[in-house]
């Protein structure tokens, strides 16, 4: 994906060169009216999420997430023996995730034709303006007798709100909420979840953003200088983002010591690795992971990478 050069063995930096195609790729891409999607997905890097839907995919590390989420979610609730409404099964499933440009042109023309122009706009995204087209996005919903394709149910209590209270801990968003359709250009859709990847949904909950603003926000902190820096149990994050400068993009590593060190710390191992992401407007998004704890490292890639 990104070629790197490494300098004199005792300086212990390297130089990251990222190309302009890699701008328009990645978990924290935007995709909205003003910035369309610029790299299609591979079907090669698709995943099957509900067992008995097939048909419905996403992006494999979001695929990978979103089952794992959908587990731990599914197994609480026969833990706790929650009561479940007769016609309802207590259970979730997928209404549309990934969608080739063929399948939106179909989606937004079937729309006009049936509900009008008006709430065509505020509830389907024009072609190659839509996160479904990216792999990226997973439309949601409380099992039902009948389920409505473009607006199902996904209603703020049971296991829906259970799914949506943890849903940022596993790097997804509620991508188009109320109060941010100003921002969003985008009608409330409650059954509409966005992958952005571990620790970015956490972020944006925290700081009660809408994509279109984390990324903005995103652009203050420099990895060299001034890094976002935070921690979620045994692992530490440090994001920054770096302008695109044209075809290449050179970005230098910071020192070993402080990038990929694996030095052994009494019981405990470093373990650094990095995620690139593309942001779709102006340059890249670079998260640097350290897992401290040996004994936890599994587990915790396992959380990072939907294993």
């Amino acid at each position: 994906m990104y070629r790197m050069y490494q300098k004199k063995r005792e300086e212990h930096e390297s130089i990251l060169i990222l190309l302009e195609s890699k701008i328009y790729q990645g978990s924290l891409i935007l995709v909205n009216q003003n910035h369309p999607i610029q790299a299609p997905m591979s079907s090669k890097k698709l995943r099957s999420v509900f067992p008995e839907q097939p048909q419905i995919q996403m992006e494999q590390e979001s695929a990978g997430m979103l089952k794992k989420l959908l587990q731990e979610i599914q197994g609480e609730q026969k833990a706790k023996k929650e009561p479940v409404r007769k016609e309802v099964q207590g259970k979730i499933v997928g209404v549309s995730g990934y969608r080739t440009r063929e399948e939106q042109v179909q989606i937004f023309e079937n729309s006009l034709t049936e509900n009008g122009r008006a709430f065509t706009e505020k509830y389907v995204a024009f072609p190659d303006c839509s996160e479904h087209q990216t792999g990226l996005a997973m439309d949601l919903a409380e099992h039902r007798p009948e389920i409505d394709f473009i607006c199902p149910e996904f209603p703020y209590d049971g296991i829906c709100q259970s799914f949506r209270e943890r849903a940022a801990e596993f790097g997804f968003v509620e991508r188009y909420q109320e109060e941010k359709q100003s921002v969003t250009g985008i009608g409330a859709e409650p059954w509409h979840f966005r992958y952005v990847g571990i620790p970015h949904g956490e972020l944006m909950q925290e700081q009660g953003m809408a994509l279109e603003e984390y990324i903005e926000w995103l652009k203050q902190f420099d990895l060299e200088e001034n890094p976002l820096k935070i921690k979620r149990g045994e692992t530490e994050f440090q994001i920054g983002y770096v302008r695109a400068q044209g075809k290449y993009t050179r970005w230098k590593m910071p020192k070993r010591e402080t990038a990929f060190s694996s030095a052994e710390n009494g019981n405990f191992k470093r373990e650094r690795t990095i995620k690139i992401s593309g942001n779709n407007v102006d340059g890249f998004v670079i998260t640097m992971i350290t897992t401290e704890a040996e004994g936890r490292k599994h587990e915790t890639e396992k959380k990072l990478w939907g294993h």
